[in-house]
């Protein structure tokens, strides 16, 4: 007997007489072109699911079963990403809200939940669709409670504001700083690309947090002191100095330079370099000066009680 291949086996197979039995019929699809032993198809590196991830219902719809249900993967697309804001939007529900004749007005008071920020809300929603009418903007119900839910944020926030004022002005100034200090940032780091290898290995690793404080002069309107941190290291502000020297906001006659700023430093600026960040800055500082303690009781002193006072005769 000769071996023979599986087609040829298949071939001389005699075939059952009569209809089969209990084979469903399944629709023929045209198989795929056959590729070379050595390659691989563009799906052959996915992973298919098991076939039990498919169950018949009755509808003859297949559907995921739940333990193989389709998920989002991980990492795919942005995370926290803040939806723009419509400005003609916005600017509609500040109008409606503070017109002279609207007497419906949030509570910054109360929960958006609340029945009257609620009633408020609705409000806004009819007034809002009875001025879009005619316009061209096509908003969706979502962008409108979107807009009414945000107005209120504000208002709340200016609610919160008004019972501690000074915290408001405190953070107020805080971001004027700040914005003020990634400004100094990007000013010295155009200068810093300009310098020889040796300076730009310096500056790298540099924040804005080790930038100096642009505070307002409180006796001089219009001038700028610039203080800079306690922690920065004198290295670093050598090459600060040497990078104000060649650019234009250094040289301005309004900018003078102060005392250092008592900001303290974040934790991701404590784990830079020592040649920017002095871990030593309290010590540098020294010791606060004030009234010394009383000496404590030793064993050549007595209490007061026991101090004769002779009679004056």
């Amino acid at each position: 007997l000769t071996p023979l291949s599986l087609p040829q086996a298949l071939e001389e197979l005699p075939l059952p007489e009569g209809p089969l039995q209990g084979v469903p019929a399944f629709p023929t699809t045209p198989s795929p072109s056959p590729q070379p032993v050595g390659e691989l198809s563009p799906s052959s590196s996915e992973e298919h699911p098991p076939c039990t991830a498919l169950e018949d219902v009755s509808g003859g719809q297949p559907r995921f079963s739940l333990a193989f249900a389709p998920s989002r993967a991980r990492g795919s697309g942005p995370k926290n990403v803040r939806r723009k804001r419509d400005l003609v939007l916005s600017k509609l529900v500040h109008n409606v809200h503070n017109h002279i004749t609207n007497e419906r007005r949030f509570d910054g008071s109360e929960s958006i939940k609340s029945s009257w920020n609620m009633a408020v809300v609705k409000f806004l929603l009819e007034k809002l669709r009875h001025e879009l009418v005619t316009s061209q903007h096509n908003y969706t119900e979502k962008e409108l409670k979107g807009a009414c839910v945000a107005y209120f944020l504000t208002k709340r926030r200016e609610y919160r504001n008004s019972l501690n004022p000074f915290k408001g002005l405190k953070e107020k100034e805080e971001k004027k700083l700040r914005s003020r200090r990634y400004r100094l940032f990007a000013n010295r780091a155009g200068v810093a690309r300009l310098l020889g290898a040796a300076e730009q290995q310096m500056w790298r690793g540099v924040t804005e947090e080790l930038m100096s404080d642009e505070e307002d002069s409180a006796s001089e309107p219009g001038v700028w002191v610039a203080r800079s941190p306690c922690f920065r290291a004198a290295t670093l502000t050598r090459l600060c100095r040497r990078l104000d020297a060649g650019a234009k906001h250094g040289a301005k006659a309004n900018r003078v330079y102060g005392p250092p700023s008592e900001r303290l430093p974040s934790t991701e600026v404590q784990r830079l370099p020592p040649h920017l960040y002095n871990p030593h800055f309290q010590e540098r500082a020294g010791p606060s000066p004030g009234p010394a303690p009383p000496p404590p009781f030793g064993p050549g002193l007595r209490p007061c009680g026991d101090i004769k006072v002779e009679k004056d005769e």
